[in-house]
């Protein structure tokens, strides 16, 4: 991903998540933060799908729409912050994909969890990637989620 693809991104994330918006500055945040964990997902070489993840400690999520800043001491998981894919192209492996390339990047960063928060009921979804429920509390930002995890 690069700063450029932020635009593209953030229609496509108002479009997926119309109920979680979510300013540029906090996408610009994670992709300055960290650069290989920020993915764009293409077809055609066009923007259908992203991915963005950071380094964070397993426990509660950040919360939406509020800029990091910094990462924290002691990472110890790579957190999912979003993973969209258009419509018209879900079920067609992007997101599959995108999870590898996580999986990827955790090991290369030392990391061995994957974090995330489902939403929109989505939690069977998750659970077909090998993600199970966590025990952690989900920030208020996220409406009604659940906070999910998977070993690396």
């Amino acid at each position: 991903m690069r700063p450029n693809d932020l635009p593209a991104l953030l229609a496509l994330a108002d479009r997926v998540h119309p109920d979680l918006p979510e300013p540029v500055d906090v996408f610009a945040d994670r992709l300055q933060l960290s650069p290989t964990t920020c993915l764009t997902l293409e077809v055609d070489r066009v923007l259908q799908g992203y991915a963005v993840a950071h380094p964070w400690i397993s426990g509660p999520a950040p919360a939406l729409a509020v800029e990091l800043g910094t990462l924290p001491a002691g990472a110890d998981a790579l957190h999912l912050h979003d993973v969209a894919v258009a419509p018209e192209y879900q079920g067609q492996g992007l997101v599959a994909a995108a999870i590898t390339q996580m999986e990827d990047a955790a090991r290369a960063l030392g990391l061995h969890t994957l974090t995330a928060v489902a939403v929109h009921g989505t939690v069977t979804y998750w659970q077909r990637y090998g993600f199970v429920s966590a025990p952690w509390d989900v920030p208020a930002s996220y409406g009604v989620g659940e906070a999910l995890r998977r070993p690396v």
